[in-house]
């Protein structure tokens, strides 16, 4: 299997299990770390809103990255959506395995990003020659 795509495959598994397993189902731990979220914005996001509005575009990223047209797109926003997750674990919520999952994800789609561009760069200086 090509290694760009089991990354693309990695990254939207990932994605979705957190999507529909945590935060559509509303599982507790989840619910709470969004109540959290909720009370640092001073509730100006209510918990639910914050809780499916991010399992919904988790989802769409998701999508983007399984349709390989689109595929850099959904890596790029997967880069900047754990990046602020990243810093909202830093200042909010804490260290602990939904970080680890957002540091590692995150590092998965960097590494895309640079596979599909030095496959790009190739096949530029391929076409030159």
């Amino acid at each position: 299997m090509d290694k760009r795509l089991a990354i693309r495959l990695l990254v939207s598994a990932n994605l979705l299990y957190a999507a529909i397993f945590l935060k559509f189902a509303g599982v507790p731990d989840s619910v709470a770390l969004f109540s959290q979220m909720s009370h640092a914005v001073n509730g100006l996001i209510s918990q639910p809103v914050f809780r499916l509005g991010s399992g919904a575009f988790e989802t769409a990223v998701a999508v983007l990255l399984l349709n390989k047209r689109t595929a850099r797109l959904g890596a790029g926003l997967t880069v900047v959506w754990m990046t602020a997750i990243v810093l909202s674990h830093i200042f909010v919520l804490g260290y602990g395995w939904f970080f680890v999952d957002a540091l590692v994800v995150m590092a998965l789609a960097v590494i895309y990003i640079l596979l599909v561009r030095e496959q790009a760069l190739n096949q530029t200086d391929q076409s030159i020659q």
